[in-house]
């Protein structure tokens, strides 16, 4: 037995036989991924996800020994034919290794993944026996650094000799995909597959809350998780139609954690994950993300071969591709660093990455400032104008300034020459690429014109949010999580609950956007006595035809 000192619980047991896992280099490899993005706004928010993968080992231990003793308690006759041992270490090695494929800077590296990995074609050669779990990978390998948690994770255990467990309800519990079945063996495997990987609820999440508040001081609800362990259970539903049969549920008990724990995650999303601050830092790393790659993969051609990404399974290995000459192994945080420091020649980039004076600074700081901006400034048609030309662009455009609009204006001019080729094919994606590009131009002129205007610096940039904020409150009508007032009064969730979401309204579910610009622009309107945000937003209204 080890015993690890953690901040948020105190001391974390774990047994003798999971050191040798924890000890390999594709585990400790977590100590350099850092769990958020939360650091440019709250500067001790410094944890990674080697410390996370801790805090959930822990959790979930507590949450499985509290579900079998609540089952077990219960008249549910079938868990006498479940081997708990087995399906608790099978459980608990997934909680400790659900993050180990992380990619660097955790969620915003996770989508190259895709550029080089078949996930489906990846379980079917690592699993060939699981036959329904292949039917059920149909509708999704869940999240990218899921599948390649699972992969990863399931050669640790085969090269660390890890017997005695369940690879398949390993491998499912990570990437959140349940069995499609109707015996109640398997309810309970499916309970506690949704312990890790739920829609609402985990000890992925909890920890992720607990700790996130803790390191933030953004800590406006206290989540008692014991309450809520203890009420976790399986028990006889009866029906609309009087017919009976088991479910997964909580007993009442728990409903007041449910609702702080909902509550406690819309807070952070709404106000944490949002901020435009912390938007921005993501959106720098995944510029230079963006550039590694497309470096490492250029420069390293001809020994990688076919692979359109360094962003693999290798590349997170102790070896990686250093046999092949490519100085990559172990990916992570650092890697992408040190090449912004030493190799890359975005200045740009590089030097807004290493340099807080030079970033751009919010022109409004939240979702609910922007809609009172562009309700009362802007008229519907412009609204709707602007943003579905942001949106069409938000893929290509970051920075609005000088060398941008230079860039876009070469790139038209190559368009018309390939429109006015003699080659078919040139033609036809000059055709489809013109249109988008001429957009392009259109809202970097408008910026340059407002620049020129106010006598500012031609220097903005704008992010695109896709989706506006919407309360968990709002996916519990489809929750399927029950509570247990008595043995015949049980409820679902959403019946119960003190607090109601709202939907949001068409033109919220367009997205929004953030503006920024540089301290010296914002300080020069405010000298002038002009309020930024308000500023850019009128001039937009009067200075934006609607073609």
């Amino acid at each position: 037995m080890k015993q690890i000192k953690d901040p948020v619980y105190g001391y974390i047991n774990v047994d003798d036989e999971y050191i040798p896992l924890i000890d390999t280099a594709e585990f400790q490899r977590l100590r350099n991924i850092r769990q958020t993005g939360y650091q440019s706004l709250y500067p001790s928010a410094l944890h990674n996800r080697f410390v996370h993968s801790f805090g959930v080992f822990h959790l979930g231990e507590k949450a499985f020994n509290c579900f079998k003793n609540n089952v077990c308690e219960c008249c549910f006759p079938e868990y006498r034919n479940v081997n708990w041992n087995k399906v608790k270490k099978s459980f608990l090695l997934a909680c400790l290794l659900h993050d180990v494929g992380h990619s660097p800077f955790s969620h915003t590296g996770e989508e190259y993944y895709k550029r080089s990995t078949d996930f489906k074609a990846e379980f079917k050669k690592a699993l060939p026996a699981c036959m329904d779990l292949y039917k059920n990978l149909e509708n999704g390998t869940g999240k990218p650094h899921e599948a390649m948690s699972a992969l990863v994770g399931l050669e640790m255990l085969r090269q660390n000799k890890i017997h005695d467990i369940d690879e398949e309800l390993f491998v499912r519990a990570i990437i959140g995909v349940k069995y499609n079945s109707n015996d109640n063996i398997y309810l309970i495997k499916n309970t506690i597959i949704e312990m890790l990987n739920g829609s609402l609820i985990d000890v992925d999440k909890l920890d992720y809350l607990l700790r996130d508040a803790y390191v933030t001081g953004f800590n406006t609800m206290v989540l008692d998780v014991d309450r809520l362990f203890n009420g976790y259970t399986i028990v006889k539903y009866i029906d609309a139609s009087s017919k009976s049969r088991y479910i997964a549920a909580y007993k009442r008990g728990s409903l007041s954690v449910i609702e702080n724990v909902i509550f406690a995650n819309d807070l952070e999303r709404h106000w944490i994950q949002n901020h435009p601050t912390i938007i921005y830092d993501v959106k720098l790393i995944q510029q230079a993300i963006e550039l590694y790659d497309k470096y490492m993969t250029t420069t390293y051609m001809k020994n990688l071969g076919s692979i359109k990404s360094i962003f693999t399974k290798n590349a997170l290995s102790p070896l990686g591709y250093k046999e092949k000459g490519i100085p990559l192994c172990l990916l992570c945080d650092d890697d992408i660093v040190y090449w912004l420091k030493n190799i890359s020649n975005d200045s740009n980039i590089s030097d807004q990455f290493f340099n807080r004076s030079m970033r751009l600074k919010p022109l409004w700081k939240s979702e609910i400032e922007f809609r009172h901006l562009e309700k009362e400034l802007l008229g519907q048609g412009i609204r709707r104008a602007i943003k579905n030309e942001l949106k069409a662009i938000k893929d290509n455009t970051f920075f609005i300034n000088g060398e941008t609009l230079k860039l876009a204006e070469s790139e038209k001019k190559r368009q018309e020459a390939a429109r006015a080729s003699t080659d078919p094919h040139l033609k036809n994606i000059a055709e489809t690429a013109l249109p988008a590009q001429e957009k392009v131009l259109r809202v970097l002129h408008l910026f340059k014109q407002f620049a020129t205007d106010e006598e500012l610096d031609f220097e903005f940039a704008f992010i695109y949010m896709d989706n506006n904020f919407e309360s968990n409150y709002v996916k519990l009508e489809q929750s399927d999580i029950h509570i247990v007032f008595t043995p015949k009064r049980i409820i679902p969730l959403r019946k119960a609950l003190s607090v109601k979401g709202l939907k949001s309204d068409e033109d919220e579910k367009d997205g929004y956007y953030f503006l920024y610009t540089t301290s010296q622009n914002i300080q020069r309107l405010i000298q002038k006595e002009k309020d930024p945000s308000e500023e850019i937003m009128t001039y937009i209204s009067k200075h934006w035809s609607i073609v």
